[in-house]
């Protein structure tokens, strides 16, 4: 391979191939989100383990958490969460998710699904007003 080759190689296809993948998993994400809000089924989760990731771009605060779905299958989940919520559970205790009824293997928390409530309601308001 030419030296120029390689030059256009790492310096300009890679980062759009990275820059892809990360807008992938970006919109991906959300839409997962959109997925949840629109048809969610609350249930208990249990945390398995809780850890803070220093190569997370955003939520560095993460737990890993174990539920069922209404048939009875477990699922397990490692997610970003609010530091509040990484500060006030431990491993062991139970707290409320929500997942997605057409895809149960997808799910957040009840905490981020309600926050992400209160937010539409509030610009709802605002648009009445």
């Amino acid at each position: 391979m030419s030296g120029e080759v390689l030059f256009v190689l790492l310096f300009c296809a890679l980062p759009l191939v990275i820059g892809g993948l990360v807008a992938f998993g970006f919109i991906q994400r959300m839409y997962h989100f959109q997925e949840i809000l629109a048809d969610g089924v609350e249930t208990d989760a249990l945390v398995v383990r809780k850890y803070r990731s220093v190569a997370s771009l955003g939520n560095r605060h993460r737990l890993v958490y174990e539920y069922r779905d209404a048939s009875g299958k477990t699922y397990r989940k490692d997610d970003g969460v609010f530091p509040s919520e990484y500060d006030r559970l431990q491993e062991g205790d139970a707290f409320r998710v929500v997942y997605s009824a057409k895809r149960p293997h997808i799910s957040t928390t009840k905490a981020a699904v309600d926050q992400s409530r209160a937010t539409q309601a509030g610009e709802a308001e605002k648009q009445r007003e």
